[in-house]
């Protein structure tokens, strides 16, 4: 583990986890004026917000390497294996996840 980073810790879906997520749906519809009393709505907005959380890890992934996180440290807060993390988010991996976050700035 790198100095300075808190020890990794699988991710984990509890009841803290399901209330932000369930909160994030509402404001997400409700910004696009969507009614998550519909499925497939609901499916689309928690597909969206997955999306954005996702384009998020490269950035992330990069930061805690340039703080000296292992790719074991990585992998740990990823809930997978070191090689995926590496292959996933390594800039030297030719199947690297290169999406960035939508910044509307």
């Amino acid at each position: 583990m790198a100095s300075g980073l808190f020890p990794p810790v699988p991710p984990q879906s509890d009841s803290c986890t399901w209330h932000l997520t369930e909160t994030a749906l509402r404001d997400l519809a409700s910004h696009r004026g969507g009614w998550l009393g519909d499925p497939l709505t609901a499916i689309t907005m928690l597909a969206s917000l997955i999306e954005q959380a996702e384009r998020m890890i490269p950035q992330l992934a990069a930061d805690a390497r340039r703080q000296h996180a292992s790719w074991s440290d990585i992998a740990i807060a990823l809930g997978t294996s070191p090689e995926q993390a590496e292959l996933r988010y390594s800039p030297r991996s030719p199947l690297r996840d290169t999406r960035e976050p939508y910044d509307p700035d």
